[in-house]
């Protein structure tokens, strides 16, 4: 009889134990709920300006300038579209492309030459969606310096431009797209250009030339050498910078 009433009150406080466990458990994530997870803010891409350039009858040029203005964020992939529109409003297409931006960067992106079957009245351009990237390290904003650049224009010659560009990284890149901005009086944009450069090693030259072929109005004033390079693809610029988290939003 000892032995059966001393297994019940073992028993009693063995439930007494886990029913309060279990309550006590309960009231405490009723009161103060699951722990959540911070969200992460990040800022949408900004565009800065916009610009459309009409280099002869029926061909034109686009230029758009956007900035991320997060500096702990890189954009390793920013889809856009550009939709084109005539005098009557009607779409006549719509152009889809991607570019990258460093965290903080503001850049260009030139979309030419832009060939149509009829005069267009506007553009209207939009980010469709942007791959996020945090990176562990701080990335140089000015991976390439220009050395040199003469601007030109003889007698009745096309406007020409030479520029001789220094890879001011350790890193070889593939592939570095070139973009020329040309400026008249009171920073009134002139023209664009755009080249690439490929298998640019470390700490060399390259010399290259633009030219355009058709005239245009205004006395260049200054000139605007950008040079850009997805280094979201490069495996040893990602191996010493790294990255920490990814995300994706769409727009």
């Amino acid at each position: 009889m000892k032995r059966l009433l001393k297994q019940i009150v073992v028993a009693a406080v063995f439930f007494i134990i886990i029913g309060s466990a279990i309550y006590f458990s309960f009231i405490k994530e009723t009161a103060t709920g699951p722990t959540l997870t911070p969200s992460v803010f990040i800022q949408p891409l900004e565009i800065i300006s916009q610009n459309i350039f009409k280099v002869a009858d029926l061909d034109y040029d686009f230029l758009v300038k956007i900035k991320n203005p997060n500096t702990d964020f890189g954009a390793s992939n920013v889809s856009y579209e550009a939709d084109i529109f005539d005098q009557a409003g009607s779409l006549i297409v719509s152009i889809r492309d991607s570019i990258s931006l460093l965290p903080g960067q503001t850049r260009y992106e030139i979309i030419s030459p832009i060939e149509t079957n009829q005069e267009i009245a506007d553009i209207i351009f939009k980010v469709t969606n942007v791959d996020w990237q945090k990176l562990k390290e701080y990335i140089p904003q000015t991976l390439f310096l220009v050395k040199n650049q003469e601007y030109f224009k003889s007698g009745q010659g096309f406007p020409r431009l030479k520029v001789t560009l220094f890879n001011d990284s350790n890193f070889d890149f593939d592939r570095v797209d070139v973009y020329i901005v040309l400026f008249g009086e009171n920073d009134k944009i002139l023209a664009v250009n755009k080249t690439d450069i490929r298998t640019f090693l470390s700490r060399t030259d390259r010399f290259f030339e633009v030219r355009w072929l058709k005239f245009f109005e205004g006395e260049v004033k200054r000139v605007e050498i950008n040079a850009y390079t997805d280094v979201f693809k490069n495996e040893n610029f990602i191996k010493q910078y790294g990255i920490q988290e990814n995300f994706q939003k769409f727009y």
